[in-house]
């Protein structure tokens, strides 16, 4: 993931403080009653409205978790740079209406300013200096949502310092529920394949275990593939990808049923490639010929509620029908 620089000379002359320029152009000042001060993981000590009504989420996980914890929106808020809207598994009702501005992989600060946010929810916390400079636009919640563990621990903690458990635990619940549900239906049935979450990239294959999908996995008790390298949680062993040539597919032989990433157009890595439709080796694996392999929208791979609730739909259409 990447930025790039954006001067903040027009937001400092917009608004100096470090509480949210929206409130002040609102005209509405805070008082002990009606605000909430708290120290985000970053460090930094905020004020925030106990109740925000333009909450803004940096990264389009961040948005999926503000309505998930029930906040009120800002009536417009960033995407992607390569989205045309939002995810189309994200909960439609709650974004109806919303304008949205590119904000990904490239930065758009001004947008963000223009939204008029009272609150922000970002998840980029390996980003630096990007907390420093969203505080000068409103009070900001930072937090790193991709150091490589378990989403939930993060947004759990985030739950708890905004006063959203209740929010938070209630989706926890129909989760886990769902899990439940699905691996009994799974034992009754007899159903337990090997799987993993394979992708294409640059000439390789490539299989790993990062985000959702291994949580996914793990959650329902399947067994991975070796070469996910996965720890009993789901989680990666290690920061490194398998990366298949196309003479070492042979590699993924024994796995039963693969999920792969789509674009957010449907466009299907894996189906694309020419040299890999050609490739003899990877036309002979069991489960190219069966036809085991699920498409999903690769940004259902960085944790939200949502994006592991539809991960968990993909899953269990493929091995239940």
């Amino acid at each position: 993931m990447r930025s790039t620089p954006v001067s903040l000379v027009a937001l400092a002359a917009t608004c100096l403080l470090l509480t949210s320029c929206a409130a002040s152009s609102a005209g509405g000042s805070s008082t002990a009653d009606d605000t909430v001060e708290l120290t985000t993981p970053t460090g930094v000590d905020i004020t925030i409205p106990a109740e925000p009504t333009a909450a803004l989420g940096f990264y389009t996980t961040d948005l999926d978790i503000l309505i998930t914890l029930g906040f009120d929106l800002a009536g417009t808020q960033p995407i992607r740079d390569d989205f045309m809207a939002f995810p189309d598994f994200f909960p439609q009702e709650e974004l109806e209406g919303l304008e949205t501005f590119g904000n990904f992989p490239e930065f758009n600060l001004e947008a963000v300013l223009e939204a008029e946010p009272d609150f922000i929810l970002s998840g980029l916390g390996y980003e630096e200096d990007l907390d420093g400079q969203l505080q000068k636009i409103a009070p900001t919640y930072t937090y790193n949502a991709f150091d490589g563990g378990d989403w939930r621990d993060v947004v759990a903690k985030a739950a708890t310092d905004l006063g959203r458990e209740e929010q938070w635990q209630e989706w926890v619940d129909q989760y886990e529920a769902r899990i439940a549900d699905i691996r009994s239906r799974l034992d009754a049935a007899d159903i337990h394949p090997v799987v993993a979450d394979v992708g294409y990239w640059d000439g390789q294959v490539t299989t790993s275990c990062y985000g959702v999908p291994c949580l996914v996995f793990a959650d329902l008790g399947l067994e991975m593939a070796p070469l996910m390298n996965a720890t009993e949680d789901g989680l990666p062993a290690s920061d490194e990808y398998a990366e298949l040539s196309p003479e070492q597919l042979g590699q993924l032989e024994g796995i039963d049923v693969v999920f792969t990433g789509a674009e957010e157009d449907g466009t299907v890595w894996v189906e694309e490639d020419e040299a890999l439709q050609q490739n003899a080796i990877w036309q002979n694996l069991s489960f190219v010929q069966d036809g085991e392999y699920y498409p999903y929208n690769y940004e259902m791979i960085y944790g939200s509620p949502s994006g592991m609730d539809a991960f968990l739909t993909v899953v269990e259409k493929a091995l239940l029908g």
